[in-house]
Formats: structure tokens, sequence, C-alpha cells
């Protein structure tokens, strides 16, 4: 029966990491297996997650590896997800592997060599200049990380790895927008992702002082929007802006930050447990292990539909704004980390700020690119896709 696959994010080391940050919302997960103080996805539960997630696909199978930090795991693992993607390959499929890592690993050129053999694309977590940085994102013993982060980009450009950024919106740099955006895209990379940090106090009394205010982030989007919209100090793709322009073009959310329902992925942890997402790794999202589940079957879950429904589910205030249809509520976390039941983001305030300020200069640059489109005799989202597959390209290629 035809089916819409649902992508992996695989914790190969679970909650483990190498550096302390001071934010980090995952470290916490290791209380869920307080058995194990060391987590490690053993080969044999790697050979099964390879073998039942190739066979689930039918054409492009997407691993993503994340953590924690999942370069602990050493070189050694990689090269045999590797063999066992191209053992479990089946005619007509293609396979691609994303690495989100801290990345101070990843200064071996050995790492970059297989990486690039591979075609790994590269996430790395890096908050900007070095005071901004090292700000939270230090050893266990307290040390200085950024230079380290500047070598390993730099030894997988050499190498000619795809590299993305993750940036953390935080308090060194909430009001340096300008400066984070420059030193980032000096750094050689033109892809980036900023991330706003709001955490709750494991005391349940409100946030943890770290957590940046909504109208600070509104005004960091907007001043981050105008240097990306004016291709200043040149041209970058920042996922939340191109999000945006795609679906003012007509196209549907190309993430679950702002789509209708979260995401369709899972989340497989070191010993083959299954949670509905990286934020939501807790009992109540527990959908089974993959030893015990076949992943067919895990959108007929209700537990996976309730998830998916809760994106949205009793928004009554939200879905009389303006914005509601580029926002839809936001990420559940942001909202649910105020406490149970139905109500706008903590970032709402910042959303509404950056719609207002942005609609207008997206609804021309959709404009343009339409004309552009049309002038080019581009393939429409409702044409058969090029590939040859007898879909639509909007249900296909463009996917």
């Amino acid at each position: 029966m035809p089916h819409e696959p649902m992508t992996v994010l695989i914790k190969p080391a679970g909650p483990d990491c190498n550096l302390a940050c001071s934010y980090c919302f995952y470290s916490d997960k290791a209380a869920l297996y307080p058995d194990q103080p060391r987590h490690r996805m053993s080969d044999d539960t790697l050979r099964e997650l390879v073998r039942r997630y190739m066979n689930y696909h039918d054409r492009t199978v997407p691993f993503a590896w994340q953590g924690g930090e999942p370069t602990l795991m050493g070189l050694d693992f990689y090269r045999r997800a590797v063999d066992y993607q191209q053992l479990y390959g089946r005619p007509g499929q293609a396979v691609s592997n994303s690495l989100q890592t801290n990345a101070v690993l990843l200064d071996d050129p050995e790492w970059a060599r297989f990486l690039h053999e591979y075609r790994f694309l590269v996430g790395v977590s890096i908050d900007g200049p070095a005071d901004v940085h090292n700000a939270y994102r230090v050893t266990h013993a307290g040390e200085p990380t950024h230079h380290r982060v500047v070598a390993a980009i730099e030894n997988l450009l050499e190498h000619d790895v795809e590299v993305n950024i993750l940036a953390m919106v935080q308090p060194a740099n909430i009001h340096r927008a300008a400066e984070t955006y420059e030193y980032l895209l000096s750094l050689g990379v033109d892809f980036l992702q900023f991330i706003p940090l709001a955490e709750p106090d494991p005391s349940g009394d409100g946030l943890m002082p770290f957590s940046i205010t909504p109208r600070d982030y509104g005004r960091f989007l907007c001043e981050l929007f105008d240097l990306w919209a004016a291709e200043k100090p040149r041209s970058a793709y920042v996922r939340m802006f191109d999000d945006m322009l795609a679906v003012v073009m007509g196209y549907d959310h190309p993430t679950c930050m702002f789509g209708p329902e979260c995401g369709r992925y899972f989340v497989v942890e070191h010993n083959g447990d299954i949670y509905a997402c990286d934020f939501f790794v807790e009992k109540q999202w527990y959908y089974g292990n993959l030893r015990d589940l076949r992943f067919r079957k895990i959108p007929g879950l209700e537990r996976y539909q309730q998830f998916r429904r809760r994106k949205t589910e009793g928004l009554v205030e939200c879905a009389q704004c303006e914005w509601f249809s580029l926002c839809h509520g936001g990420c559940p976390k942001y909202r649910v980390m105020l406490g149970d039941g139905p109500r706008p983001t903590y970032f709402c305030e910042a959303y509404r700020m950056f719609f207002e300020h942005a609609h207008g200069t997206l609804q021309e640059m959709a404009e343009r690119l339409k004309a552009e489109q049309q002038d080019r005799g581009e393939v429409g989202r409702n044409d058969p896709c090029p590939c040859g597959s007898g879909l639509k390209y909007k249900d296909c290629c463009l996917r």
C-alpha cells in the first residue's frame, strides 16, 4: 500500500556529548536510561536500523545522524553504516547522509575525506565570533571550543565537504545580528539556520535565565532579514527566510516549524527506542523499539496522530491571527514549556514583528521569482516530474 515515507533522526550516542553547553536541552535524556552510564549504538542495532529503513523507503533514503554528539561513535561506525546502506540498498535507491555536530573532532583530514567521499552534509553548530560562541559552548573542563570548531570548518571545506551552520540565538548575540551574520558568512558557509534559545526551568518555575525575550528575538529577525533580503555581504540561504519565501510563493511549508502539523519524522535512540521528536524524547511520546515496531505502522499509531494534531489543536486565539497560515502556532516546544493547554507560542510577539516587517518584501520577491520562472519555462508544480517517476513535480523531486 503506498505511503508517504518519514525521515528518521538517529541518536547513535544518545545524549552523550564531549561538550558541556550550558543551554543543551538533550543532555537530561540520560535519565531515561539510568542503568546505562554510557550510550552507544551497537553494531546489531545499527545493522537492523539500516536494513529496516532501507526497506521502508522506495527512492531516496535520508539518514540524519544527530546527538548528543554523533561523532563520539568514531569514524568506523559510519564506515559500517555506509557498508550496510550499500548492502541493503535496492536498485533505483539512493542514500543521503547528514551529520549534525559540534565539529570539535572533525579537524582530522581522515574524517573529512570520508565525509566527502560519501557526500555527507555536515551541519556545524557555531553561534558566532569567539566571545559569542564560547559564552555557552565549552568542554566539560570549561575550556573554550571556538578555535576548534573553526579549524574543523576549514578542514571540511578544504576537502570539499558540504557544510551548513546552525547558530543558537542567545544572550551573547541577540543584539549583534549583523555582526553574527557577517561573521558566519566569512567562514565560507552560506547556508545558515538560526534557532532561538528558550528552555523551561527544571524547577517548573518559568524559564531558564539564558532564555531570550520575544521582543529581542523579533528585533534580531527583522535586522537579519534586511541583511538577507539585500544580499549583504553576499547571497546566502537563511532557512527561516527562504522557507517563508517558498510559502509566500504558494509552496507547502518546507519544515515542520511553521507547518500545519508536526513533521513526518521520528527519533531513533541509541538502543533502537523510537520517539516522536527530538524535542519530545519522553515517555509520553514513546512509540516502541525498532525491533518490535515496523516503520510503516507508525503513521497508524494513535499516539502519532495525537502528536501531529497537537500542533494546532485548540489554538482558537491563534486561528484569528492574520499570520496564522504562515506560522500555525510555531513549534509546540515553545508553547508546551509554558504549561499545559493551548496558547500562543512564547515567541508569538517575535513572529508578529517579523511577519509585519518582512511580508511585503517577501511578496515582492515571490512575484519576481515567479516571473523569472515563467520566462525560463520551468516545470510547474502540477506538471509531470522530469525524472520520469510518473508523479507530479510537487510530489516528487520538488519535495
